[in-house]
């Protein structure tokens, strides 16, 4: 995909999301046949996994893949999420997630994450003039706790490593 078109889809799903200002890592695959059901769309439960596919592929970014959590035995645990399933996703659908941290702090973050597939040609013009239309959103916030169920305060290098990349975002 080109800068200039990832440019395009990441001002689209800002303008989609609560926070305009939000920097939107993107991913791309296809829904796997694993996640659908008999109807070979995605059963609610699984969009979830997909969301998690997005965070990670946004943690590896920042430089601090979630490996490195559990390598200091820590893990991070989603303790509200909000979703809202507006089109559904079929078996081998082209899709991208895209992942933003809304929020971050001593213990907490929030993701805000959009699935979007390409258009189709049935689609409402508002869509067809992105090329995309926007499936599911959610909104996750997430604490982070030690092995033992403790809460603990989120690594300081993985703060400084989001901070960086949200900079140069």
């Amino acid at each position: 995909m080109s800068g200039s078109s990832q440019e395009k889809i990441i001002t689209h799903a800002r303008a989609q999301s609560t926070s305009t200002t939000t920097p939107y890592h993107i991913t791309s695959m296809r829904v796997p046949f694993f996640d659908v059901d008999m109807g070979q769309a995605v059963y609610h439960g699984n969009y979830y996994h997909l969301f998690e596919l997005g965070r990670e592929d946004f943690l590896r970014k920042t430089g601090f893949p979630y490996r490195e959590f559990l390598n200091r035995q820590l893990h991070l645990t989603i303790i509200e999420s909000r979703c809202k399933y507006r089109k559904a996703l079929r078996y081998d659908d082209e899709i991208e997630i895209h992942t933003g941290i809304t929020s971050l702090s001593r213990r907490n973050l929030s993701f805000s994450q959009l699935i979007y597939r390409p258009a189709e040609a049935s689609a409402n013009r508002e869509t067809k003039s992105s090329g995309l239309e926007l499936c599911t959103q959610i909104q996750s916030n997430m604490i982070c706790l030690r092995f033992t169920g403790q809460t603990t305060h989120l690594p300081e290098d993985f703060r400084l490593a989001v901070e960086a990349m949200l900079k140069r975002e």
